[in-house]
């Protein structure tokens, strides 16, 4: 990799823009051969990316670099925040049903634009913005409002859930982003968000798993309970139960299984549930996309523990 590339990428955590490698001494050619080579991606114009991490990196976990990338490439005045699920990327909490472009607000006034690649939102306070990692974002309880608004309740979910289990806010700041915000003047799926938001959650499947429960109409379970054998050993954390029918819902995320062995493990674990007595309901990441199959499982198992 050309050496000015790989310092601007080194100071960029990874990204750059096209103008401050120029800037930098490398040419239009310079970076036009480290695109091709594959050691920059364009992730949007004069926004790059560093191409090995960009490949290492999972699809739905992207955005933190696109968004770096892009905010670096737009500058910094007038001075602009990052907003929405950006805002929440570049904080480490989990995005879901989101797009790709990146989201943006001016601070105080202003103008935005929209293209394929950049979404820019009317101006907000300053008070409802703060620095993370040396770029400003709207704190996370807005950004999860936000996302909720735009994406709908599920989406907003997943990442409230992420950051109150993080203790990176509260439940008082997702309240005052409510005030702040108003987003009741045109979507009702903040309110629903709000109804349903418990850090007691662990992944982004278990928050689409309540979200979907009580789509469908159906009582919430308890959340993260430990279940003991009849000598009092420990048998294992279960990701929802309904206590009265000894009914377990367990949830496979996206990440779950990333080896023989947890696979192998869950199923000694899950043998260990059934000869106690409980039926296990599991559901997948891809169930979660069609709330008949969640219904057809859970009415089985409903049926089973009955």
């Amino acid at each position: 990799m050309h050496p000015i590339i790989r310092a601007a990428l080194d100071a960029g955590d990874g990204t750059a823009s096209s103008a401050d490698l120029h800037r930098r001494g490398a040419s239009r050619r310079d970076v036009e051969r480290a695109i091709g080579a594959g050691d920059l991606v364009r992730v949007r114009r004069n926004a790059l990316v560093e191409g090995e991490r960009w490949r290492e990196t999972k699809p739905w976990d992207r955005h933190d670099l696109r968004a770096r990338a892009v905010v670096r490439a737009l500058g910094d005045k007038p001075p602009l925040a990052l907003t929405h699920h950006s805002a929440l990327a570049v904080r480490g909490i989990d995005v879901h049903g989101v797009d790709d472009r990146v989201h943006v607000a001016r601070i105080g006034s202003g103008r935005g634009r929209t293209d394929t690649g950049l979404a820019s939102h009317r101006p907000l306070d300053e008070s409802l913005t703060s620095v993370h990692r040396g770029l400003l974002t709207v704190i996370p309880a807005v950004a999860c409002v936000q996302v909720a608004s735009h994406f709908g309740g599920e989406a907003g979910l997943v990442s409230a859930d992420h950051a109150l289990h993080r203790e990176v806010m509260t439940r008082a700041d997702l309240d005052a982003a409510m005030v702040a915000l108003r987003p009741w003047r045109w979507s009702r799926e903040p309110a629903k968000m709000l109804a349903l938001v418990d850090g007691r959650a662990e992944s982004g499947a278990e928050s689409r798993t309540r979200w979907a429960l009580r789509t469908l109409g159906l009582r919430m379970p308890t959340p993260q309970v430990e279940i003991f054998d009849d000598a009092g050993e420990f048998v294992a954390r279960v990701d929802f139960l309904y206590e009265d029918m000894k009914l377990v819902i367990e949830v496979d995320g996206r990440k779950k299984y990333e080896k023989a062995q947890d696979l192998w493990d869950e199923k000694m674990r899950e043998d260990r549930l059934r000869a106690l007595g409980y039926v296990v309901v599991r559901l997948t990441w891809a169930d979660l996309d069609d709330l008949t199959v969640v219904r057809a499982k859970i009415q089985r198992g409903l049926a089973l523990a009955a």
